[in-house]
């Protein structure tokens, strides 16, 4: 039988309760049961299949976790890579330890064009005289 000394054991019974720990990454790891529920609910904007490539679309959580959302599919939406995108970095921001939680304004979208034409500009008349 091997002899260890104290100082060796408690090291390892150290190292022992560190690994039982769950980590504070594995529990904001993202839900893959949640999403597949939440796109049996929401079909991709892109293809309206519920499984595959969204082509275009993340799924992203309304509430992020490290602000205390929860992993459930009614805090998750369909995003495009640009809100995404501008979520994440106002999420960098937004939900430091200590900070009110203030979600972000609505994406600005620049690049859409109207379809129609403008309605027509009416003529001007001109103030009668009396």
């Amino acid at each position: 039988m091997m002899r260890i000394s104290i100082e060796t054991f408690a090291l390892f019974a150290a190292v022992a309760a560190a690994l039982s720990q769950p980590c504070a990454a594995a529990q904001l790891d993202r839900s893959f049961r949640a999403e597949v529920m939440f796109r049996l609910a929401n079909p991709c904007p892109a293809t309206g299949l519920t499984n595959g490539e969204c082509k275009g679309y993340v799924i992203d959580r309304v509430i992020p976790a490290v602000c205390g959302g929860s992993e459930e599919p009614a805090n998750m939406q369909w995003q495009t890579l640009a809100e995404a995108k501008a979520k994440d970095r106002w999420e960098k921001i937004g939900c430091r330890p200590g900070r009110k939680l203030g979600l972000p304004p609505p994406p600005v979208d620049a690049e859409v064009f109207p379809m129609e034409q403008p309605p027509p500009v009416p003529e001007v008349q001109a103030l009668p005289l009396g």
